[in-house]
């Protein structure tokens, strides 16, 4: 059994990749047949609980997914914990984390918790067809993430 019982996704503005991540990852670990895992997002700097990206909804729908609704919400001391994976797209948003609060643990980038290191990020600004090429490497590692889920 994981020790880890939930799992927020981390970026930025809470606008971009962690949202898709999360329903992504739903979808996975539901196909996989994994169970006891609660799957969020989250930013770490979020004014008022703004839209998805709209490239990043329509990626979501070519994925059966609907992001079309979600507000972006901020990451809070509440949603650290013992039993709280929190996986950042990048580092700065992983440092931004252990910089904000004093009850940070947990916090690793998704790269990095699956043994590899780098950045995730969106083209800001960039095509839709940018936006796919990153979204298929986030796949890739959700994959990766379930598997890891699934031996544990």
């Amino acid at each position: 059994m994981s020790r880890f019982n939930r799992i927020i996704f981390l970026d930025e503005d809470n606008t971009r990749l962690s949202p898709l991540a999360s329903v992504l990852f739903k979808k996975k670990i539901r196909a996989a047949s994994i169970d006891g895992l609660n799957i969020a997002s989250r930013g770490n700097i979020v004014l008022f609980p703004e839209p998805v990206n709209q490239k990043v909804v329509e990626i979501a729908k070519e994925n059966d997914a609907d992001l079309s609704s979600y507000a972006a919400l901020a990451l809070t001391e509440e949603d650290f914990s013992e039993k709280t994976l929190i996986l950042a797209m990048d580092n700065g948003s992983k440092t931004v984390a252990y910089d904000r609060f004093s009850s940070a643990m947990n916090v690793h980038t998704l790269k990095e918790y699956l043994g590899s290191s780098g950045d995730l990020k969106l083209p800001l600004g960039g095509t839709l067809e940018e936006y796919e090429t990153v979204v298929e490497i986030l796949k890739g590692l959700l994959d990766n993430l379930v598997l890891k889920f699934a031996e544990e």
